[in-house]
């Protein structure tokens, strides 16, 4: 057999020793850092879900996958965990016991008679719901037990929603799993779930072939009436799902980008007032909600909106402020992006409702809107010159284009 010059084979006896020392060092890495470095396999398979964004992939591809694993075994949403996980101790920390008493990575009450865990006699959370997440015996700095656990108290002892549940619900989890919503020191539960929009909450799951079935439909998704295809065609986040466990797949974006926009808008599918016919919700003060509704969603994907929901109570604002703020104006034959705002009406002085596009099929739009029947309802899709037909109570008279938003659809979809 020819060999190109100055090239040796190596002995064998060489070759194992050098397969030896890798193979130890890949050992005394797993002991270090437990199953954070390998893909969990069989019941700790990577969980369907929302394709991880540009933000989410901060987190270091194994640790990542624990997230995912623990989520697919205990039915919780995966970003919301990692959220959780990040508060907590960051992207890849190894946090050990704190002076407070709770430990690891997810910060669980493990010393018992600590301010963490109270009562001396009782067993601590950790006590309570620890997993053994990969075989090795669980160990609260094990990165993989530590994520195991708390998804497990998560499901069994905090009432989080399955995957795919609703905002409300998982901020409520949130608010349980720290004692408060918010404090001095954090305003926690609205920190996680902005986190968790960032990571791809929201974005409902597929099946395994990218289909929409009833089986993956979190609640208040509806079928669309029928598909389009062919040119001109927007759809921020209807994207079929790569391997977890390779990180393949195309990558969202984080912060204010109109597909951003739209995962938050679809985690709020089905939220209502309470009581209903009270106009009371959780995006503003008990009035007429569609405009807080638009507000509140923009602010928690990114758009820099001043002074919390109030200001902009009344949809016509919305055509002023981008424009003051380096947002656009369309008129309503203009074709809007996914995350843009529709305004119905007749003008800025008889603005009547207000709606988030969700897609774009040719001529045709589909939104989420808010105090719709006094829900977030999907509508459409529908033609944009007969809004008044679907429901609406007025024609669509503006577009507003929040300002700084990324316009780039998904892959294998065309913006025309």
């Amino acid at each position: 057999m020819s060999r190109a010059p100055g090239r040796r084979l190596l002995p064998l006896a060489a070759l194992v020793t050098a397969l030896t020392t890798v193979a130890l060092f890949v050992a005394a890495i797993m002991a270090l850092f437990g199953a954070s470095v390998s893909c969990l396999g069989g019941e700790t398979a990577p969980a369907a879900g929302p394709t991880p964004t540009g933000a989410a992939r901060q987190i270091p591809p194994a640790r990542l996958h624990i997230y995912m694993g623990a989520a697919r075994r205990f039915d919780i949403s995966w970003p919301f965990l990692a959220s959780i996980g990040v508060q907590e101790c960051g992207y890849d920390g190894h946090c050990g016991v704190a002076s407070s008493g709770c430990a690891g990575v997810m910060e669980i009450a493990y010393v018992r008679g600590s301010a963490c865990s109270p009562d001396p006699s009782a067993p601590t959370l950790w006590e309570r719901f620890k997993v053994d997440a990969d075989g090795g015996g669980a160990s609260i700095l094990d990165p993989a037990d530590a994520i195991f656990t708390a998804a497990r108290i998560f499901h069994e002892d905090l009432g989080a929603p399955p995957a795919g549940g609703s905002y409300q619900g998982y901020y409520q989890a949130a608010c349980s799993y720290y004692g408060a919503c918010a404090d001095g020191v954090a305003d926690y539960a609205h920190e996680v779930m902005a986190r968790a929009v960032e990571f791809g909450f929201g974005q409902e799951a597929e099946s395994e072939s990218g289909e929409d079935t009833e089986a993956t439909r979190p609640p208040g998704r509806h079928r669309h009436l029928r598909r389009h295809h062919g040119p001109r065609v927007v759809d921020a986040g209807y994207v079929q799902h790569g391997s977890a466990c390779s990180a393949t797949g195309p990558g969202g974006t984080s912060g204010a980008t109109g597909a951003a926009i739209v995962r938050v808008a679809r985690s709020q599918l089905g939220e209502s007032e309470h009581p209903p016919g009270s106009n009371c919700t959780m995006y503003g003060p008990c009035e007429e909600w569609c405009a807080l509704f638009v507000a509140w969603v923009w602010q928690h994907a990114g758009v820099a909106m001043a002074g919390g929901t109030v200001p902009y109570a009344y949809s016509g604002t919305f055509y002023g402020w981008v424009a003051e703020h380096g947002g656009r104006d369309l008129g309503p034959k203009a074709t809007p992006s996914p995350g843009d705002a529709v305004i119905y009406g007749w003008g800025p002085t008889e603005s009547e409702h207000i709606g988030i596009v969700e897609a774009v099929y040719g001529d045709e739009i589909v939104t989420i809107e808010g105090n719709f029947a006094d829900r977030v309802e999907r509508v459409g899709p529908f033609l944009s010159w007969l809004a008044q037909a679907e429901g609406e109570p007025g024609p669509i008279w503006a577009y507003a284009e929040p300002p700084a938003v990324g316009r780039v659809a998904p892959e294998g979809l065309e913006h025309g």
